[in-house]
């Protein structure tokens, strides 16, 4: 199984926490984590990963917002919103930030760490 890199940017400790322990120990996934989308372009400004996780509800902007200026900026890395409002009014506007993958939080409370795992992947693949 390939160690990938994801940073992943949520503001709840309880969802960072379960998130990040999770794909470590049951996928193989170095996981960073930061609060913020600020924090986010800052953390990928001085290193290199794999993947964005975000979720949706960021501090200072929304998940898309971020896709949107990372992807604008033509450092195009695999994207994947990581949301618990409602997805199917979000999908187009998503795809067009740069979204690269939708995955539920209820899926990821839910025992759904694996479909979660696996879109991080496929993600990947597909910006490959």
């Amino acid at each position: 199984m390939s160690s990938y890199t994801v940073l992943l940017a949520e503001d709840s400790d309880f969802i960072t926490q379960h998130v990040s322990q999770t794909l470590e120990s049951e996928h193989g996934f170095e996981i960073e984590t930061v609060t913020s989308a600020s924090e986010t372009r800052d953390t990928l400004a001085e290193s290199g990963f794999d993947c964005v996780v975000s979720t949706y509800e960021l501090p200072d902007e929304t998940g898309i917002e971020l896709a949107e200026s990372i992807n604008g900026d033509g450092d195009e890395v695999p994207f994947v919103l990581f949301t618990g409002n409602p997805l199917e009014p979000l999908a187009e506007e998503a795809l067009e930030a740069g979204v690269s993958a939708f995955v539920s939080k209820s899926s990821g409370a839910t025992g759904g760490m694996d479909v979660f795992a696996n879109r991080i992947r496929l993600a990947i693949a597909a910006g490959e």
